[in-house]
């Protein structure tokens, strides 16, 4: 049962995932603890875009932490229900936007908002949307000055695959936690 690290919803339990949904695994709780004690400072009052929300867990925990608003999108209609869900449980519902769509061609349109902070953890079956989904991020203007985007990664044989990102991000840090790297980029 995944519980919420901290803030204004810390401790709370989150619902348990809908079963029979491939790809979707949570965050593992220490892993999620950890980006957001990096991200300690850069939370508050920031607009996040969730771009594979899943459990939502991440994005959950941007809002108890002190984001202003969390635009999540995912591809599974089971998933966005479930998100609906959740986001009424914990009274989060006025902070949110739900998308069901994929990512990559809700990216490829012109930015209609601007993000503070990006969160990238797609299905470790889809490793190869890192590098458009940057692209499109930057080439279509969706993130604010100094945004800094997280991506989750999965390695494969203790290695995460390289990935050649967009000339509009900089490279700040990679952090792993057993088979997962976590990558911090920031808009420049």
């Amino acid at each position: 049962m995944q519980r919420i690290g901290s803030g204004t919803l810390k401790g709370r339990r989150l619902m348990p995932l809908p079963r029979g949904i491939a790809g979707l695994r949570p965050t593992a709780s220490r892993v999620r603890e950890a980006i957001f004690d990096r991200l300690a400072g850069e939370i508050a009052e920031a607009a996040v875009l969730d771009l594979f929300a899943g459990s939502g867990g991440l994005s959950i925990e941007a809002l108890s932490r002190g984001a202003a608003s969390a635009t999540m999108l995912d591809a599974s209609a089971a998933v966005i229900a479930h998100l609906r869900a959740q986001l009424r449980a914990l009274d989060l519902g006025d902070r949110t936007q739900l998308h069901c769509v994929d990512a990559l061609r809700w990216l490829a349109r012109p930015a209609n908002a601007k993000y503070d902070l990006v969160l990238v953890d797609p299905p470790f079956a889809s490793p190869h949307v890192f590098g458009p989904a940057i692209a499109a991020l930057v080439a279509n203007a969706w993130l604010a000055p100094d945004a800094l985007v997280v991506c989750e990664r999965e390695k494969v044989r203790g290695r995460a695959a390289a990935v050649d990102y967009d000339a509009g991000v900089g490279l700040e840090a990679v952090r792993d936690y057993g088979q997962i790297t976590v990558e911090y980029l920031r808009r420049i």
